[in-house]
C-alpha cells in the first residue's frame, strides 16, 4: 500500500483548531475519492507567520519553504488573513508549479463551515492529482470551471470567479479563486474575521464583569423605584435603554483598551476598515451573549426573590404577571450593563487586545523585527 502525505500549515487559534478537526476525517474521505490503494497520513503544523496581517509576500514565501523542506505529496495552508488580489477578496490561491494551496478562512464568512473547508481541501487535492494524470497539452479551463462550481455552494451570497496571476515571491503562476469586494463581500470577510477573533473567548474573559453587573443589579431590584420604572416604561423605551447601554459598553471597552485602529497604526485604509469592522462585530457578538446571560440571571432572581403580593403593595397595580418580571429583568440588565462597562476597563488588557486583528498584527510584527 502506497503512503500519501498531506501537510496542513495553519495559523494559531481558530485555523489551528479547525485543522485539527479536519485531520481526523481527511484520510477516510480522501480514500473514498481515489481508486488507488493509498494510505493517507495528515500532519498539522502551526505557524504564526500565516497570521501576519497583510504580509502576504512572506506568507507565499513561507509556502515555498514548507514545500521544499517537507516530503509531502500535498501541502495546504489555512490562514485567517484577509487576502486581496486585484481588488478582489481571495478565497483560495493555488501555486501551479508547487501545487501548494492557500485557503483564506475569513472569506468563508461566519462561521467557516468545517465541511466547507474539508471539501475545499479534498477538491483541491483531487483536482491537482487529475491535472498530474493529464498531459500538459490536455489541460484547459474546464478543470478551473469545475472547481468554481464545486466551491460555489459555500458562497451563495457572493459570486465566486477564477483568475490567474504570476507571483514574484514564488516565481510561478497562481490559480486564484475570489469573490467581489462589494458590500456582501466585505460583510462576509468581516464576519469571518470576527469568528477568528473568537468572541466567545472574550465573553469568558468578561465573566468577572457579569458578576459585578449582577451584584449591582440584584441589589437595585430590591427597591420599588426600579419596579415602577420598568412597569411604566414602554417596550420602545426599554429597547432604547438597552441599545444605549450596549453601545456605551462597546465604546468604553474600545477606548479603555485602545482597540480602535488609526491611520498612524495602519497605513492601508482597506485593512483599517476590516480591522475596525471585525473589532466592532466581535464585541457586539460577545455583548449580545453577555446581555442574554445576564438577563436570564435577573429573570430568575426576580421570580425567586420578589413575591407578587409584596410588589402589588408598592406599584399600585391590580395584578402582577410574567410580563412584569420580564420587563424588570430587561431594565435591570440594561442599567447594570452601564455599571459593568466600568468594570470592563479593569480587565486584563492583553487578553482582550489579543482578540483583535490589529493588536495581533502589531505584536507579531514587533516580534518578527526583533528576530
Amino acid at each position: 500500500m502506497t503512503k500519501r502525505y498531506v501537510g496542513i500549515v495553519a495559523a494559531p487559534g481558530a485555523p489551528d483548531a479547525l485543522a485539527k478537526k479536519i485531520k481526523k476525517d481527511l484520510p477516510d474521505i480522501l480514500a473514498e475519492h481515489f481508486e488507488e490503494d493509498y494510505e493517507w497520513e495528515v500532519e498539522v503544523f502551526v505557524d504564526p507567520l500565516t497570521n501576519y496581517a497583510e504580509l502576504t509576500k512572506e506568507l507565499f514565501q513561507k509556502t515555498e519553504k514548507y514545500y521544499s523542506e517537507n516530503d509531502w505529496d500535498y501541502t495546504m495552508f489555512i490562514t485567517d488573513l484577509p487576502i486581496y488580489h486585484n481588488d478582489h477578496i481571495t478565497v483560495i490561491d493555488l501555486n501551479e508549479k508547487t501545487e501548494v494551496g492557500v485557503v483564506s478562512l475569513p472569506a468563508y464568512g461566519w462561521p467557516p463551515n468545517k465541511k466547507g473547508i474539508l471539501d475545499t481541501i479534498v477538491t483541491l487535492i483531487t483536482s491537482v492529482q487529475a491535472d498530474n494524470d493529464r498531459d500538459e497539452a490536455a489541460r484547459d479551463d474546464t478543470g478551473r470551471d469545475s472547481l468554481v462550481s464545486a466551491f460555489s455552494p459555500y458562497f451563495k451570497t457572493s459570486r465566486l470567479h477564477y483568475d490567474s496571476d504570476y507571483r514574484e515571491e514564488t516565481g510561478s503562476e497562481h490559480s486564484i479563486y475570489q469573490i467581489d469586494d462589494n458590500l456582501r463581500g466585505y460583510l462576509r470577510l468581516v464576519s469571518g474575521m470576527s469568528w477568528a477573533n473568537n468572541p466567545f473567548n472574550m465573553l469568558r474573559i468578561l465573566s468577572g464583569v457579569v458578576a459585578l453587573a449582577f451584584a449591582t443589579g440584584a441589589f437595585s431590584m430590591m427597591f420599588s423605584t426600579m419596579w415602577n420604572l420598568s412597569n411604566i416604561f414602554s417596550t420602545w423605551r426599554l429597547l432604547a435603554v438597552s441599545l444605549l447601554a450596549v453601545t456605551g459598553m462597546v465604546t468604553w471597552i474600545i477606548i479603555s483598551h485602545n482597540l480602535w485602529e488609526t491611520r498612524e497604526q495602519e497605513a492601508d485604509i482597506r485593512f483599517l476598515k476590516l480591522y475596525n469592522g471585525a473589532t466592532l462585530l466581535t464585541l457586539l457578538i460577545s455583548l449580545v451573549f453577555y446581555f442574554i446571560v445576564l438577563y436570564l440571571m435577573f429573570l430568575t432572581a426576580g421570580l425567586v426573590l420578589l413575591p407578587p403580593d409584596y410588589i402589588l403593595r408598592n406599584i399600585g397595580e391590580e395584578e402582577v404577571g410574567i410580563r412584569f418580571y420580564l420587563e424588570l429583568a430587561w431594565f435591570a440588565t440594561s442599567l447594570s450593563t452601564v455599571v459593568a462597562s466600568i468594570g470592563a476597563s479593569v480587565q486584563d488588557k492583553s487578553i482582550i487586545q489579543e482578540s483583535t486583528y490589529g493588536y495581533r498584527h502589531r505584536f507579531r510584527l514587533q516580534n518578527k523585527e526583533k528576530d
